[in-house]
């Protein structure tokens, strides 16, 4: 009885799983901003640096992460205090606030991506002269996308609220493989373009060409390092705590190392199927340097201004931006789920019911997502402070690994005997040296900006410019004043303690 209880509660089955970490790792930033940041980048160049990231911190921190929810049961924030001692609670609590935050205007893009798959099927682009005029009404002010916004909501809330087996495996099963499929689709059409286009297929050839050729300057150039380091860190969702929930979730024989790296490849293969279908598209409807002006104008530009406009030419683009689209709102549906997940499972821990806590999380996203609904310039901004502090997010969960003994850590919780894969001391220094590293790196260069030259600068205390020195600083005191206050509240709830330093407890009652 008591093994197919286990079973009843957490994931039901292996791909299940699989396809649950690849669908939180895929979101709209592999579609819209792996290609963008590739074509900025050198292309090829982009590609070898966002892999070695993959292999020395993103992949490393998944495992560590399958392995802290696994072993505490619990989401974040009691994953902190039963692992490391109340005193560390609020670490866990500073994750989850981020994640709820990134939830809310995450959610608002979800929302446009859904009203321009309406309007891919309604044709309502089709004609429009200005596309980004068009979006910029759409994102701007617009009562009809706060319809959408609230419909995206609706959406993540109800997969949510069925748990993680009877609904939110359930539908990854489903959804991640369909949007392979859409992705292969889009690719195949890109790569058939020889009927259309500026350029054609000649184009097409040279966008492939461009986006899988390694140019050693780029290789060598800090840049291009850094920028893939952003980008594998925010794409597989290491830092956010979103592994760490669902790992609570995970059977006590699932293979913790295999499943970090099929995680990871899954979500660099998904990022190379959207840039063999962008770029390859830009470059047969415009010149190439039309194409990498495009890609410098951000993922909205690129996204809903020259990828609609390409579509309104191409010979059945329509369906084209149909699939395209319908790619996008899959892809940030899967990723939105584990947001709302990080969000209401510290509830649950609480006691809360599932119920309860999901429609708290919802209430939330709305209130703190309307702003972002009704203008991009606050979007905006909660992109750029919440960015910054996931990158924190990922040194508080190397500092948990180094606090147990990443030796110790690895023996009990990574390498156990019904493993496929063992991870060795490499991992030890990924988790401890590595993946630390390349994130100090990483908040110095986004520091650098406000550096001294940026002392006196008009808006260096304005908290409410989209991105400046006080509004960064400013709501990441607020992150850690609220996760202080919040940690006691946790502390006083959290009373049952699962994690016992050697083994994997089995999944709660409370997570059925």
């Amino acid at each position: 009885m008591g093994e197919q209880a286990e079973v009843k509660r957490g994931f039901a089955s292996r791909w299940g799983l699989i396809a649950t970490l690849i669908g939180l790792a895929v979101g709209t930033g592999n579609i819209w901003r792996f290609p963008r940041e590739a074509a900025k980048n050198g292309g090829g160049a982009f590609i070898v640096a966002w892999t070695v990231m993959l292999l020395i911190a993103a992949i490393p921190l998944a495992i560590a992460e399958m392995g802290i929810g696994r072993s505490a049961r619990r989401a974040c924030p009691g994953a902190f205090k039963d692992i490391l001692g109340k005193k560390y609670t609020w670490m866990g609590v500073f994750m989850t606030i981020t994640v709820v935050c990134i939830a809310a205007y995450y959610t608002v893009t979800m929302s446009w991506v859904l009203r321009y798959l309406w309007m891919s099927i309604t044709g309502a682009f089709i004609g429009v002269e200005d596309k980004m005029a068009l979006f910029d009404s759409v994102s701007n002010g617009d009562p009809v996308q706060i319809v959408f916004f609230v419909i995206s909501l609706l959406i993540t809330w109800f997969i949510t609220s069925g748990g993680i087996q009877n609904s939110i495996e359930k539908f990854m099963k489903v959804c991640i493989p369909f949007l392979f499929v859409l992705l292969v689709g889009v690719v195949i059409r890109a790569l058939t373009l020889g009927d259309t286009g500026i350029e054609g297929a000649a184009g097409s050839a040279a966008g492939m060409e461009f986006l899988y050729h390694i140019d050693p300057q780029y290789l060598l150039n800090g840049k291009t390092w850094i920028s893939a380091l952003i980008q594998i860190l925010w794409s597989v969702g290491v830092g956010w705590g979103l592994v760490i929930c669902y790992g609570a979730f995970t059977q006590a024989k699932s293979d913790v190392a295999l499943n970090g790296f099929i995680q990871g490849f899954g979500n660099n293969i998904a990022s190379l199927l959207a840039g063999t279908a962008v770029i390859p598209t830009l470059f047969a409807f415009n010149s190439q340097e039309m194409s990498l002006a495009i890609c410098q104008s951000g993922a909205n530009g690129l996204t809903f201004g020259a990828m609609c406009q390409i579509f309104e030419s191409m010979t059945g683009g329509r369906i084209v931006a149909v699939l395209f689209f319908l790619a996008l709102v899959l892809a940030a549906l899967s990723s939105n789920l584990g947001h709302f997940l990080v969000g209401s499972l510290p509830l649950q821990d609480m006691g809360w019911s599932k119920k309860k806590a999901n429609l708290a999380m919802m209430v939330i996203c709305f209130i703190w997502g309307l702003p972002s609904a009704w203008t991009i310039k606050f979007h905006g901004n909660q992109d750029f402070v919440s960015g910054f502090a996931l990158v924190i997010g990922i040194l508080f969960t190397c500092f948990l690994i180094r606090k147990v003994g990443a030796d110790r850590f690895r023996k009990n919780f990574i390498n156990i005997p019904e493993n496929d894969l063992h991870a060795g001391k490499w991992w030890n220094v990924a988790v401890k040296y590595l993946a630390p590293g390349v994130s100090i790196i990483l908040i110095i260069w986004c520091l650098a900006p406000f550096g001294w030259g940026y002392i006196g600068a008009a808006d260096m205390w304005d908290f409410f410019a989209q991105e400046s020195f006080a509004t960064l600083v400013g709501q990441l005191l607020i992150y850690l004043t609220v996760a202080i206050i919040l940690a006691g509240v946790v502390n006083r709830s959290n009373q049952k303690v699962y994690y016992n330093g050697s083994t994997f407890p089995e999944i709660p009652e409370e997570y059925e």
